[in-house]
């Protein structure tokens, strides 16, 4: 016996696909509608014109200005230093005192023979004005004359040595006392009291010249005749500042010198000499310092802070805050960058407002909040 299949009716099909519409458009209904992604807060900095400059950065050596080795010019004992080794002197300055008897004795030697030719020179004197007396009246020859005028003229020329020998003297027993030749620092004492010395003994002692002092770096010559072609403009349009050991900033600018005659006949480069002062001795001959030498350039630039740029594979860009506070991508080219500002040589305008905090935290086309408390402009960030 065969069983028979129901058959559906159209209007059973219908009901059902009504039935299914009529649940989803509930459920669709029940569902909470879904809410708008918050917006992001970022700090901006306004886009600022200053002056363009470019910089380069070298190794420099701090160097003294003036190095002395203190030596004896005579012989005898050290009896009194008048420093105390690393001290500072000023010229002048009593540095050893050698044992001088034998000096005075020659001074009082000298002295005593210059007496003596004064004497005898004077007995000549009268001999000679005798003997032409004499023989003006026919009662003397004339070689008694001349054997008068020689004893004359020997006995001068033996006072001239005896003064010499005097100034001779006199100096050796002033240099018993030798002072400092310039202001500066002194190092290791090599013979101290008891020591007898030698103009042979070598130094006694180095004095370096601290205050002012020089820092000596090599720029290529490609970098000198780019960007200032003389010397001449070197001193007028370069600044010199320096980063020390530590990387902490130099707080003074120093004085471009001079160039170095020549040339480094291996590398082209040519020897800079700066000159800085030095008042709280952090210069130190022999270190090694960063020099970072600069140029004002004619035209000023826009300038943003360095936070606010941005890199991709292809090129560097901010994000600039248009009216309504939504982000733009604007791509830009990179100029010189100085201690606070990244300069841009296009792509920005003075005055539009760029992302320079938060940048990580929006996309193109977002509409932000603005932090007041890091909204500042670049002008404020290069005097902080």
């Amino acid at each position: 016996m065969r069983t028979k299949i129901p058959v559906t009716t159209p209007i059973r099909i219908h009901a059902a696909i009504a039935f299914l519409a009529l649940f989803s458009g509930m459920a669709f209904a029940q569902m909470p509608e879904e809410e708008d992604a918050p917006k992001q807060v970022v700090g901006i900095s306004e886009v600022v014109v200053t002056d363009s400059v470019q910089s380069r950065r070298y190794t420099g050596q701090v160097v003294t200005k003036s190095t002395v080795n203190v030596m004896s010019r005579v012989s005898g004992e050290i009896i009194e230093l008048g420093f105390n080794e690393g001290d500072f002197v000023k010229k002048g300055q009593m540095l050893y005192k050698i044992e001088t008897i034998q000096y005075e004795v020659a001074v009082k030697q000298a002295e005593a023979n210059i007496a003596e030719c004064k004497a005898k020179l004077e007995y000549a004197q009268s001999s000679f004005d005798r003997n032409q007396r004499l023989f003006a009246a026919n009662a003397a020859s004339k070689d008694n004359i001349e054997n008068a005028k020689a004893e004359l003229n020997a006995l001068k020329a033996s006072l001239a040595a005896a003064e010499a020998s005097l100034v001779a003297a006199q100096e050796d027993l002033k240099h018993t006392t030798i002072t400092a030749p310039i202001d500066g620092q002194v190092g290791l004492a090599l013979y101290t009291a008891g020591n007898y010395v030698t103009p042979e003994s070598g130094s006694l002692l180095t004095i370096v010249q601290m205050q002012p002092i020089r820092v000596r770096f090599s720029i290529s010559a490609g970098d000198f005749l780019s960007m200032y072609g003389s010397l001449d403009a070197l001193k007028k349009n370069g600044r010199v500042s320096l980063m020390l050991a530590d990387d902490s900033e130099y707080t003074v600018e120093g004085e471009i010198e001079f160039l170095n005659n020549t040339a480094n006949e291996r590398t082209g480069t040519i020897q800079v000499f700066v000159s800085f002062p030095n008042d709280d001795l952090k210069l130190i001959p022999g270190t090694m310092v960063t020099v970072t030498l600069s140029k004002k350039a004619d035209a000023p630039m826009p300038a943003v802070p360095p936070s606010a740029i941005m890199h991709d594979e292809d090129e560097s860009y901010v994000y600039i805050l248009a009216p309504d506070n939504m982000i733009e991508r604007r791509v830009v080219e990179l100029g010189e960058l100085t201690k606070k500002l990244q300069l841009i040589k296009s792509g920005v305008k003075p005055g539009e407002r760029v992302v320079s905090k938060g940048t990580h935290k929006v996309l193109p086309g977002d509409q932000v909040i603005l932090d007041t408390e890091r909204a500042q402009s670049a002008d404020e960030d290069e005097t902080m």
